[in-house]
């Protein structure tokens, strides 16, 4: 996608905001979720001033939201009546993001059984990585 992305053009391209009930996590982003070429979930954010720190990159606990999100709607992908709980989160920050960036989080499940997800995700900006992350979560039924 180019820069300056508006909440259009990612809603014209597939994406899809998955919880606008989320004071927060609209606060944060939005962000959007949608599928790459193989099926695998994509979370993007194009990176706005008012998300930035004082260096004006990327302020790390909204990467971090990011990959929470990421990890935490994967691994409830294709369940119903279940909610994810981040148990934890391993975050590893590798480069700054600066504003205007777009930024795409791919999520992974490494394992998932009836109640915990082990996952991992990455963040690509402009298509280098700057966050890496492990996360446990907790599936808790919603019934």
């Amino acid at each position: 996608m180019d820069s300056k992305k508006t909440n259009a053009d990612f809603l014209d391209n597939g994406y899809s905001i998955p919880y606008p009930e989320d004071p927060f996590e609209m606060n944060s982003g939005p962000f959007y979720v949608g599928e790459g070429n193989n099926g695998e979930t994509i979370v993007s954010l194009e990176v706005a001033r008012t998300q930035c720190n004082s260096g004006f990159v990327a302020h790390g606990g909204l990467l971090m939201t990011m990959a929470d999100l990421a990890v935490c709607h994967e691994a409830i992908k294709n369940l119903e009546n279940v909610r994810a709980l981040t148990v934890s989160l391993t975050a590893n920050f590798l480069r700054p993001a600066e504003e205007g960036t777009l930024l795409k989080a791919f999520p992974k499940i490494n394992h998932r059984t009836k109640r915990t997800a082990f996952m991992e995700a990455y963040i690509l900006a402009d298509k280098e990585k700057v966050l890496t992350c492990t996360s446990v979560i907790r599936l808790i039924s919603s019934t």
